[in-house]
């Protein structure tokens, strides 16, 4: 009986890792470049929803806020948010 709750528990145990992770918990995609970004994003990425405010009352069409999105935005911000305004890559 222990021996087979001791199995049973190892495989959970290495299984649940797998099970838990999902494509949106994945890292976030790096860009070395606005272009780059733009293919995905035509509008730029923001890093939240009162940024993408403050860059359509500036005359930028709507950045992005998804989950994803904003993921991007805090992975690629330093090398891609030039005006550090809280959107990157919006045209």
């Amino acid at each position: 009986m222990t021996r087979n709750f001791c199995g049973a528990l190892a495989a959970l145990a290495l299984t649940a890792p797998l099970l838990v992770l999902t494509p949106a918990d994945a890292a976030a995609p790096s860009f070395r470049s606005c272009d780059a970004l733009t293919a995905k994003w035509p509008n730029g990425v923001a890093k939240g929803p009162a940024a993408a405010s403050k860059a359509v009352r500036d005359g930028y069409s709507r950045p992005a806020t998804t989950k994803l999105a904003v993921q991007v935005y805090w992975t690629n911000y330093r090398s891609l948010d030039r005006d550090k305004d809280g959107t990157a890559c919006e045209n």
